[in-house]
């Protein structure tokens, strides 16, 4: 008897220590709950913005529209309906781990946790974000109930339901019920009605469009108005019926081969989507529209096979307004690199006029032979045409190779090299002797940029396809550089093109159509595979190419003036008009005299002549009336030739 009592006082004394040992835990457990501290603000907590980007071409017309991201504000005020369907939608369509079985529930009591509100998976969600520092703790399940409970104490089921509309994905990079009602309907989630309701609740607990999962689609819709039906609200039976016209266009780009362009020079700038960024590109589509106009007239009177291609650059602004070709676009007017023969003929005259020249200068334009490395180097003239003693302007005018070398190399040709490259050129120029026949390659585009240098009068501007870039309240990201830089004097830049200007007249441009007053230059390369024309006709700088893919010679005929000129005379008659003249403009330090056609001479006095042109002369380097200069000493006999 004695050792069953002894028995009985052993288990009634670690009985009551077992009850003293949970109590001291039940206690220590609720004295944590207290002591746990969740981040109560992360239920509102929205770090997305809006990121958009649009491209509007210079004449203002919207080329591409890109919603990389957008969470707008929530109104104030929604209709009750969506409310109650996110009650519907916390307790009977989402999942999640919310306390349901019967021990859970005594945890709750235990625990003295109101299990009010606890079987609504959003409430279980926005709890979850506010104590997810404590989820690895063994006793997170406690932590998650209370926090829940806390949070409804707090803000009440809508203001919970609120932070959930704010934030929740809503397919097509919308965040937010707002968002997908603005971008969707074009509307407030304030405005909708009942069958809009249903679709943007059907996105939301679905997570797909209709177009994704039609049939799954309109089997949740259904359920949804069902449930609002039977609570009472008959008109969703209707809304039900009702079929909803929705937006699901995330990106315009309606020129695709443009804005890539546009958007892979934002990348190469450093200007990454943030906000909502209007982009300004100096592209004008009506512009674009001549070029392709102009290519698509003369592609049936180039060589069979034969490819075109423009590109026009503003001066004013140093931007790309149009590239166009008659194949493989991009390639062509950005990447395709062909030698550009004599239209790099203009620099080696702006680098000499630069250095104290004078277009009225004579030159001995003649079979000249030089020591090249060692070997002999003698460069021939086009039909092997030699003119002798000539006025400077004569060797630019009709391309003249011997009188064109023999002035770089007089100019000096690390001089004509540098400013090549200071013109913008994307080569590495070198001062070869046959440099001045331009056997180097370069774009269409890039030709374009070094001849908009000329045509805004000796200033080299931020040549691209983005004038700036601004948020939607006016902040500046980008803008294109507007200090200009200072390559030549404008009146060495205008003395060029108004030489430049008897190329259509009466130089290889001559009969091609350009408009009269448009300053050209015409280049043709070896075996005339390439045949390029490069014009200037304010507020433009014009480039045409023409030729093969293989380098296949175009034939005689396949000249810059007989086949790359006419294409810009193409693209004048649409910008223009036919039988228009293009006036250059005139800088200050320009002195206007007329001068012999032989020899040069500035006529007065007692030098008069029966054929004379107008020079231009900068004002500091007048030559007076009936004095003769050459560029180098040459034979009496020659200098007088013409007179």
């Amino acid at each position: 008897m004695m050792r069953y009592l002894k028995l009985f006082l052993i288990l009634a004394v670690l009985g009551a220590a077992g009850a003293a040992g949970t109590m001291w835990y039940l206690e220590k457990v609720r004295i944590k709950l207290e002591l746990y501290s969740p981040d109560m603000g992360a239920m509102f907590y929205f770090d997305r913005k809006t990121k958009t980007v649009s491209i509007y071409s210079k004449d203002n017309i919207l080329m591409y529209k890109k919603v990389y991201e957008r969470a707008d504000v929530m109104p104030s005020v929604i209709p009750a309906d969506f409310y109650a369907l996110m009650s519907y939608a916390g307790r009977n369509i989402y999942t999640c781990e919310r306390p349901d079985t019967e021990d859970e529930i005594k945890l709750l009591k235990k625990y003295e946790i109101p299990a009010g509100g606890l079987d609504d998976c959003i409430v279980m969600y926005q709890a979850e974000k506010a104590a997810y520092m404590y989820k690895d703790d063994p006793h997170y399940d406690l932590v998650l109930w209370k926090t829940a409970a806390d949070l409804i104490k707090m803000h009440g089921m809508q203001g919970i339901y609120d932070a959930y509309l704010q934030t929740v994905y809503m397919q097509s990079d919308l965040w937010g019920l707002e968002s997908a009602s603005l971008f969707y309907f074009g509307k407030s989630a304030e405005f909708t009605d009942r069958p809009q309701i249903l679709w943007l609740m059907t996105v939301m607990t679905l997570n797909v469009l209709p177009y994704e999962d039609m049939e799954s689609f309109v089997k949740r819709t259904g359920e949804l108005a069902q449930f609002m039906t039977k609570d009472g609200n008959k008109a969703y039976a209707d809304a039900l019926r009702t079929p909803v016209e929705y937006n699901i266009t995330a990106m315009t780009d309606e020129y695709p081969q443009y804005t890539s362009l546009i958007l892979e020079e934002m990348e190469r700038r450093g200007v990454q989507p943030s906000g909502e960024m209007t982009v300004t590109s100096g592209l004008s589509l009506a512009t674009i529209k001549a070029a392709q106009e102009a290519i698509a007239e003369r592609l049936p009177l180039v060589p069979e096979g034969a490819n075109i291609v423009l590109a026009v650059v503003n001066t004013e602004d140093g931007s790309i307004e149009a590239l166009a070709a008659s194949n493989r676009f991009r390639f062509r007017t950005m990447q395709m690199k062909r030698q550009i023969g004599s239209t790099f003929k203009p620099v080696v005259y702006l680098t000499a006029f630069e250095n104290g020249f004078r277009p009225n200068q004579l030159i001995n334009d003649k079979r000249y032979e030089y020591k090249n490395h060692g070997k002999p180097y003698s460069p021939v003239n086009y039909d092997d045409y030699y003119m002798g003693v000539i006025p400077l302007r004569k060797g630019l005018v009709f391309s003249l190779n011997n009188a064109t070398i023999r002035l770089a190399t007089l100019t000096g040709l690390n001089k004509v090299a540098d400013t090549a490259k200071d013109m913008g050129m994307a080569y590495d120029v070198k001062p070869y002797l046959a440099m001045p026949l331009g056997i180097f390659p370069l774009t269409a585009v890039n030709l374009a940029q070094v001849y908009s240098v000329i045509g805004a009068g000796g200033i080299r501007k931020d040549s691209g396809l983005i004038l700036n870039i601004r948020q939607t309240n006016g902040d500046p990201v980008f803008y294109a550089k507007r200090r200009p830089t200072p390559i030549v004097s404008p009146v060495s830049a205008y003395q060029v093109m108004h030489i430049l200007q008897d190329g259509p007249r009466i130089g290889t441009a001559r009969g091609s159509g350009i408009l009269l007053g448009t300053a050209a230059k015409t280049g043709t390369t070896n075996e005339y595979k390439d045949a390029w024309t490069a014009a200037i006709a304010p507020p433009y700088s014009i480039v045409a190419w023409v030729g093969f893919d293989d380098n296949r010679s175009m034939g005689e005929k396949g000249t810059g003036g007989s086949l790359a000129a006419p294409v810009v005379a193409a693209f004048q008659k649409r910008i223009w008009g036919e039988g228009q003249k293009i006036d250059l403009n005139i800088p200050q330090g320009v002195v206007f005299k007329e001068a012999d056609s032989y020899s040069g001479v500035v006529t007065g006095g007692a030098c008069q002549s029966k054929k004379v042109y107008i020079e231009a002369f900068a004002e500091d380097s007048v030559p007076e009336p009936c004095v003769r200069s050459a560029v180098e000493k040459m034979e009496s006999e020659n200098t007088t030739k013409g007179q």
